[in-house]
């Protein structure tokens, strides 16, 4: 029993444990497919919009959006301007526009697909302007604050 067991794993045992080894460190056919049409799917950048808004005096800057990050720089210029980056730009409708109250930035997601969408905006403003945002959620950062600022409590939800 000992010498056919020693005989098999002489002839047969090693041809075994090369079939496994080669089988364990080779890529699949689906392996390189699935590879290869990994590599062609384009990679997802962000779609870049700048606006510029020019503004005579104080102005009112209105901000809407959904899950978004909001960048408020301050400047000495007589101008808004608005840049938008967003991630998959199929799922949101971006309208930024300007009237005689102010200039309106509204982001609003599609009801499916826009749970796939991240937008960011940096919006440099004049040192006078107004500053009003809805963000349901979202972040607001403020750049070079120099003075006081006041942020009232948030609106109870049947305020509205």
């Amino acid at each position: 029993m000992r010498r056919r067991m020693s005989n098999w794993l002489l002839r047969d045992g090693r041809r075994w444990v090369m079939r496994l080894m080669w089988r364990v460190g080779r890529r699949s056919a689906v392996d390189t497919a699935m590879g290869m049409a990994m590599e062609a799917v384009p990679k997802a950048t962000p779609k870049t919009q700048v606006q510029v808004f020019s503004v005579d005096g104080p102005v009112t800057v209105y901000v809407r959006a959904t899950q978004c990050r909001v960048m408020v720089c301050r400047t000495d210029a007589h101008t808004v301007s608005v840049e938008s980056s967003v991630l998959h730009a199929f799922g949101l409708e971006l309208v930024a526009e300007q009237d005689a109250a102010g200039i309106y930035i509204v982001a609003k997601r599609k009801p499916v697909v826009g749970k796939l969408t991240r937008v960011d905006f940096t919006v440099i403003v004049p040192h006078d302007a107004h500053l009003v945002f809805n963000l349901t959620p979202g972040e607001v950062v403020l750049q070079e604050i120099d003075g006081m600022l006041e942020l009232p409590p948030p609106a109870a939800s049947g305020d509205a």
